[in-house]
């Protein structure tokens, strides 16, 4: 795993983009491992220092916190080579869950990489309770076959 990757949360996921694109359509489609861009929004009305997260489909799917986007934005006007992908989509392993977006970012120009771990294949597990009702667990797989 690259030294300098770091894990990154975006926000305003929720939220639909001023085109009418659903921000919730397209993170159903983002993969850990995409590509994603992190674009400065200077001229943002609501934060002159906004850093948009642009799907590898060129969808917006959120923003950095301002905070952050303040720090990375800045290396980003100053010419830092910022590099991003996918790391998880949170709550994709749940029906009708909110999807959130963690990506994993590099500002020295390399490609990040994946974590090793929590980046496994989601399972269901069919199960039958005593009574004949059906459930399903949803998880991790862990050495499940």
């Amino acid at each position: 795993m690259g030294w300098n990757d770091f894990s990154l949360p975006a926000i305003g996921e929720r939220h639909d983009n001023e085109d009418g694109t659903s921000r919730q359509a397209e993170l159903a489609l983002c993969r850990p491992g995409e590509e994603v861009r992190l674009v400065r929004e200077p001229g943002n009305p609501h934060d002159r220092m906004a850093v948009a997260v642009v799907s590898c489909r060129g969808v917006k799917v959120g923003y950095l916190k301002r905070d952050r986007a303040v720090w990375v934005g800045s290396k980003i006007d100053r010419g830092y080579d910022v590099r991003a992908i996918v790391q998880r989509v949170k709550g994709s392993h749940l029906p009708d869950a909110t999807l959130g977006l963690v990506m994993r970012v590099n500002m020295d120009g390399e490609e990040p990489e994946l974590p090793e771990h929590g980046i496994k294949p989601q399972v269901r597990i069919p199960l039958t309770t005593s009574n004949g009702g059906k459930f399903s667990i949803h998880g991790i797989r862990h050495g499940i076959a």
